[in-house]
């Protein structure tokens, strides 16, 4: 058998689910229920089938717990019990001690907290329900039937009844202190957990910023020598291979300010500085970047802008360029012929304040319908089998959105 260290051991380890834990708890609550019940009875001379009914019910709560342990069937064993609850233990005891005048329904009570917290899923809902048919079938019984009842004399009824109460009452006081001291202990290992995941993402997030950092500069080294080598008279093929390192490069610096950007907003580092800026200037740049990149696929850039733009604005000017460069750059990455257009509308609203929608368009490839609640996830793209010659990581738009987000703004 298992000794009680083990049975201690076995309630308090957080490797057996919540419902095993439960069920070994509430099977040794039950034995021990018993067994105090038929002490109680054999001293006020309850009848014998009682006596057997008590005694036989703990060994056989015994007996399954053991192997339900031994062999880790919890499910298969809790059905067995609650079905040897509800047929045998219920209406035996009702019956054999007294009916109403005796201590079965506060029995009955306990019986059914023992079925709501063992049985599983369907099971439990089956047993509680055939537990209220038999509590209800065992009643008509006394009232309709009483020469059935084995009857308890005035005084084994008030003994059995207050003894009942007594047992009862102290042994859900001791489960639900019990239960209550578990959850207390798991919910302090989660918050331990959550804090040492923190501290993780926190020392990620310096790692990655301290590495951008770093790699930034020989990136931009390379960038540098890589632009002296294009200047120089140099043949088609060194050329050609001078554009690669150029491309491979830039391309390599993008990322890595992807990921020093996601590492401050994960780490809640990343800042929106407010200032005034010049929307011309602001659309200017953005369109000298990205005409280039258009040109190059044979694509057509247009700017439509609400002449009721302002020419000055107050915000983050950096932040809102990247926005848009990013967003563009997808349009023009998933185009392969026609064209892109960025469109610019302003709502004016009351204390001075604007509004702005930008609306990006294209004729390219288009999204399905099932991907678009993952366009915003992390480091993931969406139809890769169709993209996969497209160069990308999917931090992109999701930095796009976290950005948008600290803006207090929609995508």
């Amino acid at each position: 058998m298992i000794s009680p260290k083990e049975t201690l051991k076995r309630l308090l380890d957080q490797e057996h689910t919540m419902q095993e834990r439960l069920f070994l708890l509430f099977s040794i609550t039950g034995i021990f229920a018993q067994l105090l019940a038929f002490t109680v009875g054999v001293l006020i001379g309850e009848s014998l089938p009682n006596l057997i009914m008590l005694l036989s019910g703990a060994a056989a709560f015994a007996v399954i717990s053991f192997l339900a342990v031994k062999f880790g069937k919890y499910r298969i064993a809790s059905i067995v019990v609650c079905f040897l609850i509800v047929f045998d233990v219920c209406p035996i005891s009702f019956l054999s001690s007294g009916g109403i005048y005796g201590g079965a329904p506060v029995w009955f009570v306990f019986c059914t907290i023992l079925i709501w917290a063992i049985a599983q899923g369907v099971w439990r809902m089956i047993f509680l329900v055939m537990e209220l048919v038999v509590t209800a079938a065992c009643y008509v019984v006394a009232y309709q039937f009483p020469q059935y009842m084995i009857r308890h004399s005035a005084r084994m009824a008030f003994c059995d009844s207050f003894t009942s109460v007594v047992i009862v009452s102290v042994l859900v006081s001791l489960i639900f202190m019990f239960v209550n001291d578990v959850y207390h202990m798991e919910t302090q290992i989660t918050l331990n957990q959550k804090r040492e995941i923190q501290e993780l993402v926190e020392s990620q997030s310096r790692f990655f910023s301290s590495m951008s950092h770093e790699i930034r500069t020989p990136i931009n080294t390379i960038i540098g020598l890589n632009e002296m080598i294009l200047r120089e008279e140099i043949s088609d093929d060194v050329a050609e291979d001078a554009r690669n390192v150029e491309s491979a490069s830039k391309m390599l610096l993008a990322l890595i300010n992807d990921i020093l950007d996601m590492s401050k907003l994960e780490s809640g580092k990343m800042k929106i500085v407010m200032a005034e800026y010049d929307v011309g200037a602001l659309l200017s740049d953005i369109v000298a970047m990205m005409w280039v990149r258009a040109r190059e696929k044979g694509l057509q850039l247009h700017i439509n802008v609400d002449p009721a733009m302002p020419s000055a604005m107050f915000g983050d000017e950096v932040r809102i360029k990247q926005i848009l460069v990013n967003v563009l750059n997808n349009a023009i990455k998933y185009t392969n012929e026609g064209d892109v257009t960025l469109s610019i509308s302003i709502r004016r609203e009351g204390g001075g304040k604007v509004f702005v929608i930008y609306s990006i368009s294209d004729t390219g490839i288009g999204i399905r319908k099932e991907n678009i609640p993952h366009l915003f996830t992390a480091f993931r793209r969406v139809d890769e089998k169709e993209t996969a010659h497209i160069e990308g990581t999917g931090l992109g738009l999701s930095i796009v959105k976290q950005l948008v987000d600290l803006m207090g703004g929609k995508i």
